[in-house]
C-alpha cells in the first residue's frame, strides 16, 4: 500500500508538470503571435479597401496621360493628392454597371468626388453576354444621373464580356444596345475595345461612331476609322491611386468638345 500510493505521488506530479509545461508553450506561442500580427494588422487597416493591391512605391509615374478609367479596383482614391499632382488630368470614365444587375460599389463615390474636382465625367457599361441588351441597357441608365454626364456614355465590349457570341452576333447586339441608349438618351454611345478586337469584329461597320480605342504598345491603327481616345496603358502609376489604372490620351486634333454629352 505506501508503494502504491507513492507511485500515485509521482504521476500527480508528473501530470502537474506536463501541465505547467503546456501553458508555458501556449503563452510563448501567444507572444509570437501577438508579434507577428501587430505590423500586419497596421498595414492591413491602411489597405483594406485597396483590393487588389499591388505596390506601386518604386518606379517612375505616368506623366503622359489626360484621362484615366475608373473603377472598384483602383479602391479608395485620395482625390485631392490625384488632382493636385497631376495638373494633365482632364478627365475620367467612370464603370458603373455590367450586365443586367451589376452596379459597381466605388461608382456613385468616384462620380461624385471627380465633379466636386471639376474634372469632365463619363460613364460606362461593360457589356456581357448573359442577358438581354434591353435589361442591360435598363440596368445601365436606371443608376447614372443622365443630367449629370459631361461626355458621351461609354459602351465597354471585350472579349470577356462576348466569348462564344460569334461576329454577326457581337454586331447585331452591339447595335441594338447602341440603338436602345440613343432612343432613351438622343445620343449614341461611344465605343470602348482594343485594337485588335475592333478589327476582327467591328470593323468597318461601327467606324461612323466615337470609339476609344486600347493599344498599350502603339497609338491605334484602324485603316478608315478614327478613334477619339486611345487607352495606351492598363498599368498607368498615378499620384493619388494605389493601384494600377488605365490611362488615356486624346487623339492629336480631337478636343474635350468633341466627345462632350450634348
Amino acid at each position: 500500500m505506501a508503494r502504491k500510493r507513492r507511485r500515485r505521488s509521482r504521476k500527480g506530479r508528473n501530470n502537474k508538470n506536463r501541465w505547467v509545461w503546456v501553458g508555458i508553450a501556449i503563452l510563448a506561442l501567444a507572444a509570437i503571435l501577438i508579434i507577428d500580427l501587430k505590423p500586419w494588422h497596421k498595414h492591413h487597416e491602411t489597405i483594406s479597401d485597396q483590393w487588389p493591391f499591388h505596390d506601386l512605391t518604386k518606379g517612375p509615374y505616368s506623366k503622359d496621360f489626360e484621362g484615366l478609367d475608373l473603377s472598384r479596383h483602383q479602391g479608395k482614391i485620395h482625390w485631392d493628392e490625384l488632382v493636385d499632382e497631376n495638373p494633365q488630368l482632364q478627365f475620367v470614365y467612370i464603370k458603373a454597371t455590367e450586365g443586367s444587375s451589376i452596379v459597381d460599389p466605388f461608382y456613385k463615390r468616384n462620380f461624385d468626388e471627380a465633379k466636386k474636382h471639376d474634372l469632365l465625367v463619363g460613364s460606362y457599361h461593360f457589356l456581357s453576354r448573359r442577358t438581354s441588351m434591353a435589361k442591360q441597357v435598363d440596368n445601365f441608365l436606371s443608376n447614372i444621373d443622365l443630367q449629370a454626364q459631361d461626355l458621351l456614355l461609354l459602351v465597354d465590349i471585350e472579349e470577356d464580356g462576348t466569348r462564344g457570341w460569334s461576329r454577326s452576333i457581337i454586331q447585331k447586339n452591339l447595335a441594338e444596345f447602341i440603338r436602345l441608349v440613343k432612343e432613351r438618351t438622343g445620343v449614341s454611345p461611344m465605343i470602348y475595345t482594343n485594337e485588335a478586337y475592333y478589327h476582327l469584329n467591328l470593323y468597318p461597320e461601327f467606324n461612323h461612331y466615337h470609339l476609344f480605342i486600347a493599344n498599350y504598345n502603339l497609338p491605334p491603327e484602324l485603316g478608315t476609322a478614327k478613334y477619339d481616345i486611345w487607352q495606351s496603358s492598363k498599368r498607368g502609376r498615378v499620384r493619388g491611386i494605389w493601384n494600377y489604372v488605365d490611362i488615356n490620351q486624346l487623339r492629336e486634333g480631337v478636343t474635350l468638345e468633341d466627345i462632350k454629352q450634348p
